[in-house]
């Protein structure tokens, strides 16, 4: 499954180098090794196409002392930054000061996507591998094969764009009778949605692209019962952790109405659930008033699957979510997922506050800044 990076903290609150490298490669072909003026790699949990590259090399460069300088102008399709389905494979190796040790963190795996070029830089911005799952439409009509089940329909549906890796955890049900529409990716995450091992946690998996270019579908992220291993703390080696609050209605709905995709004969949908928050400050007959959301899916092939999806989703949109924002020693290990605890006072004299939530946003800097940025959404206060 998904392995985590590992370095120990003390290496990275001690004296150590950063050093970023980039290949492109062209299908099979490695195209040589990139030289690195600037750049970041940004991974969200809130995109479809979680990654996201910038990268800055300087027009004439080398790689390294042992090479001459070029020119890095994309002149021709398999020049290493054309954007003709050239892969950069990014990587930072960080190696502490103080030993011997070092360690190589892959970043991960990067289409190019567009390439502009100035007077002494050029400018390369490249998405993770799904966005070739965006690109690829579905051009008719796309059933799943007779006898085939969740996991290996996501397969065929991913092709060979990218490795997939289902989770041992998660039962992988008979894939039911219908038909896909013809975005590709919106079919995949329907699959991640409904691959579940209970009704409980049909809307809670885990679709997260690994820096190996992978696709891992795993379980839900476990509710923080314990400490988490990493902590950030307020003023400590440079971490800045955000005071700002901020609330709002969007995206918190207490009334879901979740649908299959056949319809009757007077045109409604045949397999349809509706689902109300009847308790609490969000209740559809309080003052909160009445927010919907609509979910459809081919997937949804009964009643009994409707209402289990709505059951589910509703439980997740009425969850309110508070997002920190901190500032940090760029750490490479601070991956999507991570259970973090947030330890800050919101203003000088103030009672600590302790939190504990999980990244769901990161920026990695490809040339030591001093400074990397992270989102936590925050799920525990103390």
């Amino acid at each position: 499954m998904l392995q985590r990076p590992k370095i120990p903290a003390e290496a990275l609150s001690s004296a150590f180098s950063w050093e970023a490298r980039v290949d492109s490669w062209l299908g099979q072909t490695w195209l040589g090794r990139v030289p690195v003026k600037a750049g970041s790699v940004t991974w969200t949990t809130s995109q479809q196409v979680q990654g996201t590259l910038s990268l800055t090399v300087p027009r004439i460069g080398a790689v390294s002392q042992d090479e001459g300088a070029r020119d890095w102008t994309p002149l021709a399709p398999d020049s290493p930054l054309a954007a003709m389905g050239q892969i950069l494979h990014v990587q930072v190796t960080v190696a502490s000061l103080v030993s011997t040790d070092r360690w190589d963190i892959p970043l991960g795996r990067f289409l190019i996507t567009q390439w502009e070029v100035g007077a002494t830089d050029i400018r390369i911005t490249g998405k993770s591998l799904l966005q070739h799952l965006e690109d690829d439409r579905l051009t008719s009509p796309t059933v799943p094969y007779s006898g085939g089940t969740l996991a290996s329909e996501l397969r065929r549906l991913v092709g060979g764009h990218m490795g997939v890796i289902v989770s041992d955890a998660l039962t992988n049900r008979p894939c039911p009778s219908m038909s896909w529409g013809e975005s590709r990716i919106d079919a995949i995450y329907d699959e991640v949605y409904t691959n579940s091992t209970t009704p409980s946690v049909l809307m809670d998996l885990n679709a997260i692209e690994g820096p190996d270019g992978v696709l891992y579908v795993l379980p839900p992220v476990p509710a923080i019962t314990e400490r988490p291993e990493k902590s950030l703390t307020d003023g400590d080696a440079g971490t800045v952790i955000g005071v700002t609050r901020q609330g709002s209605r969007a995206g918190i709905f207490n009334r879901i109405v979740a649908r299959g995709q056949e319809q009757d004969d007077a045109g409604q949908p045949r397999f349809q659930a509706i689902i109300d928050q009847t308790t609490g400050p969000l209740r559809t007959s309080g003052p909160y008033g009445i927010v919907t959301k609509f979910f459809s899916s081919p997937l949804i092939t009964s009643k009994q699957a409707a209402l289990n999806s709505a059951t589910t989703m509703l439980a997740t949109s009425v969850r309110q979510k508070t997002t920190v924002p901190v500032t940090h020693t760029p750490n490479p290990t601070l991956t999507l997922d991570t259970p973090v605890e947030l330890i800050t006072a919101n203003i000088d004299g103030a009672a600590t506050i302790t939190q504990w939530g999980i990244v769901t946003s990161t920026e990695i800097p490809l040339v030591y800044s001093g400074t990397s940025r992270s989102d936590v959404e925050v799920v525990t206060t103390s």
